[in-house]
C-alpha cells in the first residue's frame, strides 16, 4: 500500500525546508540515504548500483551514499545488501544536476513466514531501546533496575523513576500533578480502586519482585485513554522464560525503631497472617443478616436501629477493646517462580509462568499531630483572613503500632496456535492488609478535656485482574496487518472491619486529681465498618494497518475501539456504646454496673453482662448517606498515524474520541420503601460477584456527568542520529470528577480528613500539553536527557473548605491553573572521565516544577452565596513539590555486573499535604531525603544476596502550618544525618509551628534465592 505525497501536503508544507533539492556542476550524481524501513534508522553496508553504466557506491555509517559521474540519461537503481529485500528505484540525470533517491529496506521474506516473538523490556537497556523508539515521551525502570533497589512495592519503585513523586506512600504524582491527572494500567488494562475516595489504585498493591517493568507516558497518543495530563503508568508483570526456571527466596528485616522493642497488637483471629479474613472482628451475625430499612429508625437526633434490635444485638458486639503487649520480631518475607516454554509441535508452544512473593513487617513510630483552628468564631461559624491567628483544636502525642502482610501473585500463560497468532491469559492478585494500634494522649482545647484512648484498626485490601488477550498477524492482499484484542476484568477490595475506639476524658483544669471517665456517645466508645467494592470491565481493540508513504518509508495506520464499565459500591456503619439516659447503668441481675473510672479496663466496664436495656447499650450512629452506588460508562474509538514525513522527522498524532457517563446514588438505609433495596440488591452487591448499578430510570441518582469529547494529538521526533532524538508535541486532554467529588451529599472521609461534601455541578477540566525534549542514547544502558513541559488547565477540580462550623470541605471548579517544568535525566558510565572509572556508573534524575491555581476573586464568593472560602485565591497544586532528584552510583566489582554495590539518594521538596480554608492556612510537608544502599552478589551460578540499608539517614517527616501570629519558626532543611549530626543543603524559614512530625528508622533486610534451570 503506498500513499502520494500530495496526499499530504498539508502536514507537510512547513517542512519543505528539508526536501530542497541541491543543484551541483558537471557530471550528474545520485545521492541519498538507506533507512531502515521499520525503524527509519540508517543502514551501514548497502550498495547502490546502476548496471548498466556500471557505476556503483556505499553507504556510510549515516546511511548516506553516493554516485558520482552519471552521464544524462534515465537508470534503475539496486539498492542490495544480504539479509534485506533489494531495492530498485528509478532516477533521470539532466543538465549535470545532483538528483537524490532515498530508499528503505526492509527485510527479506522467506517464504512468507511470520516470526513473532516477545520484546522482553526487563533490562536497562532494552527498557531504554523502547524508550528510544517510542511514540510518546515515557521513562520507565526494568526488573533489572529494581533488583538493584530495595524496594518492596511498585509505589517503593516509581518514586525513582523521573518526574515522579509519592505521597502517603501510596499516590503517585506525576509531574507534580495529583492521582486526579494519572491513570494506572496493568498489562495495558485499566484498573478498579481500592480506595472509597480516590480514582487512581494505590502502587503498593504491586509487589516489585512480580513486575517486569514500569513505564510512565507522559505525553497523549490517541491509543491511550485521554483522561490524564500527568501520565499514564503502565505496569507489566513479569512474562514466561525461554527455557524452565525455578527460582526461591527468603528474606529477613531488622527495623531500628521497632525490631526486638516492645510492641502493642490485638488478637483479630487466626488466619490474619495471610490477609483474607475478618476473624472475630465480624458484625454480629444478627445485625447483618437483618434487612436495614424495616428495622431502623431515625430518632433523637440519632440514626439507628430500633429498640429491639438495640436490646439483642447490644451483647452480640466484641468486648476486646485493649491492646496486648509482644517483642517484635524480625520482618520477614519469601518468594517463590517458576515457569517454562514449551514445543507442542509445528508452530505451536506454550509458555508459563507462576510466581508469588510474601512480606510480613512491623513498624513502630512515635509522633505529635496537632489540629489548628481558626480564632475568630461568630455563632459556632468561624471567620478569618490569611492573618487570622490560630487556636489548636487538640494536640496529642502518639504511639503507632502497624503490622502489615503484603502477598501477591501471578499466572501468565501465553499461547502460540501458529505463526503470527498467539493469544494471553494473565492473572494476577495482591493483598495488602494493616493491623494498627494507635495509643494516644494529650489535649483536646475544643472540649476543654486531657484524653487517652486506644485505637484498634484493620484494614483489607485486595485487587484481583483477570485479562484474556490476543496478537495476529494477519494478511490482506499481500499487506501484514496486525489486529490486537484484550477483554478483562478487576476487581478491588477495600474492608475496615470493626475499628474500635475507646477514649478516657477529664476536663483538663482537673487532669491528675480527679480520675478520667470511659466516654460513651458518638464522642467516645465506638464500632466502625466500612466496605469498597470497585469493579472494572474492559474490552477493545487495536487494528494496524502498514503502508510505505511516499519515500517507501514504512509507516502505520491505527483504530481502535475501548469499552471501559466501572461499578462502586460503599457502605459504613457507626456503632458507639451509651449508658442510660436516665438513672445508673444495671447489670442482667439487676445490680448496679461497675463505674466507668480509669484504671478500669473497657473490657469489664461493657462486659455482656453489664449490658442491655437497662445497662450499657450499643446503637447506631450511620448516617443516610454512608452508603453510595456509582457506576461509569466509558467508550472510546481512535485514529493514529506514525508516519516519516523525511528519513529524520516522524509523525504520531491523530485523534481520540470518548463518549463518557457517571452516575452516583446514596442508598438510605432508613427509608422506608423496603423494595428499592430488594430491587437495588446492595447487599448482594457486596457480598456477591453480580453486581446491580445505579439505574436511572428507577430512582434519580444524585448526579450524573455525561459528556462526548473528541482530544487531538501531535507527536514530532526528529532523528539528529542514530542516537539523538528531538522530541515536540501538543495534545489536549481532560480530568474528570471522580464519584465522590461529584455527589451532592455530605460524607465522612474514612481515610482521614474530616467532613466532605459533594458538588454536583462540577465539570470537567480541559488541560493542553505542551513537551519538548532532547535524549541521547550514548550506550545501550547510558541515557542523557533534559525536557521541558507545560500544562495550561481550564476550571481544576480543587478541594477547599466551606464556611460551617463543621469545617467542612467541598470540591469546586477553580478558574484556572497552569504548571511548567524542566526534566533532567543521565545515566552513564563515569569511564568518560577517566578509564579508571570503568566499573563506576552514575545516574541522575531531577525536575523543577512551578505550578499555580487561580480562583475566582473575592467578589464572586461574597456575592455568588457560596459557602467556600478558599485561604488563597492563588497556591501551588495540593501535593505538587517544586523539585524532585533521585540520584545512584553504582561499582561493579566484576565485569559481569553479578557484583554490585549501589548507593541511592531521594528528596522531594515541599508540598501542599492540606489545602486551608477561611482563613486557616495551608500544611506543608517539609523536603524529606532518602538514603539507601543496596550490595548484589551472585555466585556459584545459581546464588543470589541482596544486602539492602533503607533510610539510612532517618530523615524526620514534618508536616508544618504556617501561622503568621507565632514568634516561633519553622525550618524547612533539605540535608541528611550523618551520625547525631544534621547536615543541611538547601534551608529556609518562616514563622509557623510543626504540626506532624515523626521517623521510622533505618531499615537492613537480607536476602537470598536459589534459581534452579
Amino acid at each position: 500500500m503506498k500513499i502520494h505525497k500530495k496526499s499530504l501536503i498539508g502536514i507537510i508544507l512547513s517542512l519543505s525546508i528539508f526536501s530542497f533539492p541541491i543543484f551541483a556542476q558537471g557530471a550528474g550524481k545520485v545521492q541519498g540515504q538507506a533507512l531502515d524501513a521499520q525503524t527509519a534508522e540508517p543502514m551501514f553496508g548497502v550498495t547502490a548500483v546502476i548496471r548498466s553504466i556500471n557505476k556503483f557506491g556505499r553507504t556510510d555509517v549515516d546511511g548516506n551514499y553516493e554516485i558520482s559521474g552519471v552521464p544524462d540519461g534515465s537508470y534503475t537503481v539496486e539498492f542490495i545488501m544480504q539479509g534485506m529485500e533489494t531495492q530498485k528505484k528509478s532516477v533521470t540525470v539532466s543538465g549535470g544536476k545532483l538528483v537524490r533517491v532515498n530508499v528503505a529496506m526492509g527485510v527479506k521474506k522467506l517464504e512468507e513466514v511470520v516470526v513473532e516473538d516477545r520484546a522482553l523490556n526487563d533490562t536497562e537497556a532494552s527498557l531504554l531501546k523502547f524508550q528510544k523508539k517510542a511514540a510518546a515521551v515515557s521513562d520507565g525502570i526494568s526488573a533489572q533496575a529494581i533488583q538493584k533497589t530495595p524496594d518492596s512495592s511498585a509505589g517503593d519503585v516509581i518514586r525513582r523513576v523521573t518526574g515522579i513523586t509519592l505521597v502517603g506512600g501510596r499516590f503517585v504524582f506525576v509531574r507534580g500533578l495529583g492521582e486526579r491527572y494519572s491513570n494506572t494500567l496493568l498489562n495495558n488494562s485499566p484498573l478498579p480502586s481500592t480506595e472509597p475516595n480516590k480514582r487512581i489504585v494505590p502502587l503498593d498493591l504491586f509487589p516489585a519482585s512480580l513486575i517486569k517493568n514500569i513505564v510512565v507516558s507522559k505525553t497523549f497518543i490517541p491509543e491511550d485513554q485521554a483522561e490524564f495530563s500527568g501520565g499514564t503508568v503502565k505496569i507489566e508483570t513479569k512474562d514466561y522464560p525461554d527455557q524452565f526456571f525455578v527460582k526461591v527466596g527468603v528474606q529477613t528485616g531488622y527495623n531500628n525503631n521497632t525490631t526486638f522493642q516492645n510492641f502493642k497488637t490485638y488478637s483479630g483471629g487466626g488466619q490474619d497472617w495471610l490477609g483474607l479474613s475478618e476473624g472475630n472482628r465480624s458484625k454480629p451475625d444478627i445485625v447483618s443478616s437483618i434487612p436495614d430499612a424495616p428495622f431502623k429508625q431515625v430518632g433523637s437526633g440519632q440514626y439507628g436501629y430500633n429498640k429491639a434490635m438495640i436490646d439483642i444485638g447490644s451483647l452480640q458486639f466484641s468486648n476486646q477493646w485493649t491492646p496486648t503487649q509482644m517483642n517484635a520480631p524480625l520482618n520477614k518475607g519469601f518468594n517463590f517462580s517458576i515457569g517454562n516454554k514449551f514445543d507442542l509441535g509445528g508452530d505451536r508452544k506454550l509458555g508459563v509462568i507462576f510466581a508469588i512473593t510474601y512480606n510480613n513487617d512491623f513498624q513502630y513510630r512515635r509522633e505529635t499531630d496537632v489540629l489548628n483552628r481558626a480564632g475568630a468564631v461568630i455563632a459556632g461559624i468561624p471567620v478569618g483572613d490569611k492573618n487570622t491567628k490560630l487556636n489548636p483544636a487538640y494536640r496529642y502525642n502518639q504511639n503507632i503500632y502497624n503490622e502489615s502482610v503484603n502477598w501477591g501473585t501471578i499466572f501468565n500463560t501465553t499461547y502460540q496456535v501458529a505463526n503470527g497468532h498467539r493469544v494471553h491469559f494473565k492473572n494476577f492478585f495482591s493483598v495488602n492488609n494493616d493491623k494498627e494500634v494507635m495509643v494516644y494522649s494529650g489535649d483536646n482545647y475544643s472540649s476543654g478535656q486531657t484524653i487517652g484512648s486506644a485505637k484498634l484498626n484493620y484494614i483489607m485490601r485486595n485487587l484481583y485482574s483477570s485479562q484474556f488477550s490476543g496478537d495476529h498477524i494477519i494478511n490482506v492482499g499481500g499487506v501484514k496487518t496486525k489486529f490486537e484484542w484484550r477483554a478483562a476484568q478487576s476487581e478491588a477490595n477495600r474492608n475496615q472491619p470493626d475499628m474500635r475506639d475507646t477514649i478516657y476524658a477529664v476536663q483538663s483544669e482537673f487532669a491528675g486529681i480527679a480520675p478520667a471517665i470511659l466516654q460513651g456517645g458518638t464522642l467516645g466508645s465506638s464500632q466502625f465498618y466500612s466496605k469498597t467494592k470497585d469493579l472494572s470491565r474492559h474490552g477493545g481493540f487495536d487494528y494496524e494497518i502498514p503502508f510505505n508513504q511516499w519515500d517507501g518509508l514504512q509507516s502505520k495506520l491505527k483504530i481502535g475501539y475501548s469499552a471501559v464499565q466501572r461499578e462502586r459500591g460503599f457502605e459504613a456503619q457507626r456503632y458507639f456504646f451509651r449508658a442510660p439516659t436516665s438513672g445508673t447503668a444495671t447489670n442482667l441481675a439487676g445490680g448496679a454496673a461497675p463505674s466507668p473510672y480509669y484504671p478500669l479496663p473497657p473490657e469489664v466496664v461493657y462486659n455482656p453482662f453489664n449490658r442491655g436495656p437497662k445497662g450499657y447499650f450499643v446503637d447506631e450512629a450511620t448516617q443516610p448517606t454512608d452508603q453510595y452506588n456509582a457506576k461509569q460508562k466509558l467508550f472510546a474509538r481512535y485514529l493514529q498515524v506514525d508516519m516519516p514525513l523525511t528519513p529524520k522527522l516522524r509523525f504520531i498524532g491523530g485523534a481520540r474520541y470518548e463518549d463518557n457517563y457517571q452516575a452516583v446514588s446514596t442508598i438510605n438505609p432508613f427509608d422506608p420503601n423496603a423494595a428499592f433495596f430488594d430491587r437495588f440488591n446492595y447487599k448482594s452487591y457486596l457480598s456477591g460477584y453480580e453486581l446491580s448499578i445505579v439505574d436511572p430510570t428507577f430512582r434519580s441518582p444524585a448526579a450524573i456527568n455525561a459528556n462526548k469529547n473528541l482530544l487531538p494529538s501531535s507527536n514530532f521526533v526528529y532523528a539528529l542520529d542514530d542516537k539523538t532524538n528531538l522530541r515536540v508535541s501538543y495534545t489536549e486532554t481532560i480530568s474528570r470528577p471522580d464519584f465522590r467529588e461529584m455527589a451532592p451529599f455530605q460524607f465522612f472521609n474514612v481515610l482521614g480528613g474530616g467532613i466532605e461534601k459533594g458538588n454536583q455541578y462540577l465539570t470537567k477540566t480541559y488541560i493542553h500539553n505542551y513537551d519538548f525534549r532532547y535524549e541521547k542514547f550514548p550506550n545501550a544502558d547510558e541515557i542523557i536527557a533534559i525536557g521541558v513541559f507545560g500544562k495550561q488547565m481550564a476550571s481544576p477540580i480543587e478541594k477547599v473548605m466551606e464556611v460551617d462550623s463543621q469545617f467542612r470541605y467541598t470540591y469546586t471548579n477553580a478558574k484556572s491553573a497552569y504548571v511548567h517544568g524542566i526534566e533532567l535525566e543521565v545515566r552513564k558510565s563515569l569511564s568518560l572521565l577517566t578509564p579508571k572509572l570503568e566499573r563506576w556508573a552514575f545516574g541522575i534524575n531531577t525536575f523543577f516544577i512551578k505550578s499555580e491555581v487561580q480562583f475566582q476573586d473575592w467578589a464572586y464568593y461574597q456575592l455568588s452565596g457560596t459557602t467556600q472560602r478558599p485561604t488563597n485565591l492563588s497556591r501551588p497544586l495540593q501535593g505538587q513539590s517544586p523539585y524532585v532528584y533521585n540520584v545512584n552510583l553504582r561499582y561493579r566489582f566484576d565485569e559481569q555486573g553479578d557484583h554490585t554495590l549501589t548507593m541511592l539518594y531521594n528528596e522531594f521538596g515541599p508540598r501542599i499535604s492540606a489545602v486551608g480554608g477561611i482563613g486557616i492556612p495551608d500544611t506543608y510537608e517539609r523536603p524529606v531525603g532518602m538514603l539507601d544502599f543496596v550490595y548484589n552478589l551472585k555466585f556459584l551460578e545459581k546464588w543470589d544476596i541482596k544486602i539492602a540499608a533503607r533510610n539510612v539517614t532517618d530523615s524526620r517527616i514534618k508536616i508544618v502550618q504556617e501561622n503568621p501570629i507565632l514568634d516561633s519558626s519553622v525550618h524547612y532543611n533539605s540535608g541528611f544525618n550523618l551520625g547525631n549530626t544534621y547536615i543541611p543543603v538547601l534551608s529556609h524559614s518562616y514563622k509557623g509551628e510543626t504540626i506532624n512530625s515523626y521517623r521510622l528508622g533505618p531499615t537492613i533486610t537480607f536476602s537470598i534465592s536459589y534459581n534452579l534451570n
